[in-house]
């Protein structure tokens, strides 16, 4: 079976990125939106480590608590 479209479209595919460190170059935190990202060199998009309700029990983390947070979503 084959689809074809009318225009070319583009299609954005999950990809697999094997890592050893990761490299922090920038921590976002927007209190009003209840996120925190974390940009790192290695990755195309931002991590987001804390949102929603989450994001009010973290309270006012530190740099432990990134990499605690980090690691547990990666383990």
């Amino acid at each position: 079976m084959e689809i074809t479209f009318q225009t070319s479209k583009d299609i954005i595919l999950a990809q697999t990125i094997t890592v050893t460190k990761l490299t922090i170059l920038r921590l976002v935190d927007i209190p009003e939106e209840k996120i925190v990202r974390v940009f790192v060199r290695e990755l195309p998009d931002p991590i987001v480590l804390w949102s929603g309700s989450e994001y009010d029990a973290i309270g006012q983390w530190t740099d432990s608590d990134v990499e605690t947070r980090i690691q547990a979503l990666y383990a």
